[in-house]
């Protein structure tokens, strides 16, 4: 992929001096758009130091990554902070005060932000050039292992908070099944209803034409209409509601995700990175995940260290279930061990220069 050169910032403007930090509102050119954010760096700093570019995950997110009352890039960007480690973090193009369009991104178009973002930060006085890493969470950390593993990456380490291991179709199915099984619905429906949804992702990922992309939808509607209701469901409805689904199964980023195959990028690991798992993540389950993303850095040049965090969810939450419905309901935000352990490995893994780069 093509190294993305930032130019300078269109604008700055001091916003907060905070205990210990500056606080800083800035613009800058991504590729296709105005990228704005938060520069983050620790107040009263002797030399240049280390930085980090967060990657938010799936969807439209503002530069906090902010869901349910929470902002966990803020807590994170702050912990930064007070150990003596520079952040950006910025809302995602066509986002709050970012411009472009999120609605045709994919995945890939988010690496070339995010490339765009380090390559600005490299050029800020304060920054050391040769200490900037990433922090991404889910599908950012998916960005993160593209970064870690690619030869114009524009990383010296990255930190990947759920990253995916395994292809988005994968995923996909994965989450489906864990939300059929923890409603404890009918074992053989359960069954049937996963595979009409890996024939979809089938039908997708091959292209297949019109015809056999609709049949495949319905199945797939009618077997999960028949999880939950006592009654077959009409051909009228199962028609309706396969006809509001498909245009976000066509989107230019679902495309391009259920395709999408980390392994490779794992295999190709050149930086320390620090992979980070909540034990109860529904979304982003570390059974399938881990597993894949061990198997894929077996030769690896840098092998990935892996931890597994019991009792957190998704958003490594203190949880019960780690169902997407409890997000809202849980008043914690991010686990203050989440934020010590990531500071740590920052702060040790930046202590001098990347080899490698």
């Amino acid at each position: 992929m093509t190294r993305v050169r930032a130019v300078a910032w269109a604008s700055v403007a001091l916003l907060v001096m905070s205990a210990g930090a500056a606080e800083r509102e800035i613009v800058i050119d991504g590729p296709a758009g105005k990228l704005a954010g938060t520069l983050l760096t620790p107040d009263a700093a002797t030399a240049p130091v280390p930085a980090i570019v967060f990657i938010t995950g799936s969807g439209a997110q503002d530069r906090d990554e902010a869901v349910f009352g929470h902002r966990p890039f803020k807590q994170l960007a702050d912990a930064l902070a007070a150990g003596g480690i520079a952040s950006l973090r910025c809302d995602d193009r066509g986002v709050a005060k970012s411009t472009g369009d999120f609605s045709t991104a994919t995945t890939l178009d988010f690496v070339r932000d995010a490339k765009a973002q380090l390559a600005w930060l490299r050029t800020q006085p304060g920054i050391d050039p040769h200490r900037v890493g990433v922090i991404g969470h889910s599908e950012g950390g998916l960005i993160g292992a593209l970064l870690a593993g690619a030869s114009d990456g524009g990383v010296d380490f990255a930190v990947l908070l759920a990253p995916p291991g395994i292809k988005g179709r994968e995923i996909l199915t994965g989450q489906t099944e864990d939300l059929y099984r923890a409603a404890h619905l009918e074992a053989g429906r359960v069954a049937y209803a996963v595979e009409r949804h890996r024939e979809l992702m089938d039908a997708v990922e091959a292209g297949l034409d019109d015809a056999a992309l609709d049949e495949a939808l319905r199945a797939l509607v009618e077997a999960q209409l028949e999880l939950v209701e006592k009654n077959p469901p009409s051909a009228d409805r199962v028609q309706a509601l396969a006809r509001a689904a498909k245009p976000g199964l066509l989107s230019p980023w679902m495309r391009n995700f259920i395709s999408l195959d980390p392994a490779p990028s794992f295999a190709a690991c050149r930086v320390p990175v620090l992979a980070v798992f909540g034990a109860k993540d529904t979304q982003v389950a570390p059974s399938r995940n881990v597993p894949a993303i061990k198997a894929a850095c077996k030769d690896a040049a840098v092998t990935p260290e892996i931890v597994v965090l019991p009792g957190l969810n998704h958003l490594f939450q203190r949880c019960a279930t780690g169902l997407p419905d409890e997000y809202a309901k849980i008043k914690s935000g991010v686990e203050p061990e989440v934020l010590t352990l990531v500071t740590d490995w920052v702060t040790s893994r930046a202590a001098s220069p990347t080899p490698s780069r």
